[in-house]
């Protein structure tokens, strides 16, 4: 019999050798080499967690909340080194939504088969 997770951790080892997941690493070390870029980060971290938080229970964000967050995004996009990051990033993402599509493939299958049915 087939151990799934096995083949899932497999896949999580493959993911760290591919070249998307390499070039998001290199610039994650260049982001963790510059003081600025890394507070920058940092400062990003944080303001989206807190928009998760404010969308997972239904709260608004503050008019406050909008306009640190629109003056933040404007010092991200002009950062290079973030501006990478997040470039490697959604490569990262990319990739990993068509494997995504690979595995749900036959459950997908499974139910187009059954609707034909």
């Amino acid at each position: 019999m087939v151990n799934i997770y096995d083949t899932a951790n497999q896949l999580a080892n493959d993911l760290r050798e591919t070249q998307q997941f390499l070039a998001l690493k290199e610039v994650m070390d260049a982001v963790k080499a510059d003081e600025g870029s890394l507070a920058l980060f940092k400062e990003l971290d944080a303001a989206q967690m807190e928009i998760m938080e404010a969308q997972q229970t239904g709260k608004e964000l503050t008019e406050e909340q909008q306009d640190h967050f629109k003056s933040l995004n404007e010092r991200v996009s002009q950062n290079t080194t973030l501006q990478s990051m997040l470039l490697a990033e959604q490569a990262v993402y990319t990739l990993l939504n068509d494997v995504q599509k690979n595995i749900g493939q036959p459950l997908s299958k499974a139910y187009e088969d059954l609707r034909k049915a």
